[in-house]
């Protein structure tokens, strides 16, 4: 892989692994791998997050194209998040490199 096509891979990599880096990433994803779910509801089951790390990691999904978001005019609003085309294809990989370790071995 040579120039421009290097370049064009070499970004792509940091961009993913910019995100998949970030704490609380990879449970967000696996949470929305199964169903789609309320902010309310993704704060309860992912014991640990504060509300503003769960905003701002979805703001980040979002932004990424691998949440989609949808708010429905009701009084609270109520907003529903789910995994994009992207985001499901994603969260296949997550859960191959998942199973290829499913202890969480480092070894």
């Amino acid at each position: 892989m040579q120039g421009a096509e290097h370049l064009d891979w070499q970004r792509t990599w940091h961009g993913l692994w910019d995100i998949l880096g970030c704490k609380w990433t990879f449970h967000v994803i696996r949470l929305l791998s199964t169903n789609e779910r309320g902010f309310n509801e993704m704060e309860r089951t992912l014991d640990g997050i504060t509300s503003t790390m769960l905003s701002r990691r979805l703001k980040q999904l979002e932004a990424e194209g691998i949440v989609s978001r949808e708010v429905e005019r009701t009084s609270p609003p109520t907003t529903t998040y789910r995994l994009t085309e992207t985001g499901r294809e994603l969260s296949g990989i997550l859960r191959e490199i998942e199973e290829l370790n499913p202890t969480g071995d480092r070894d």
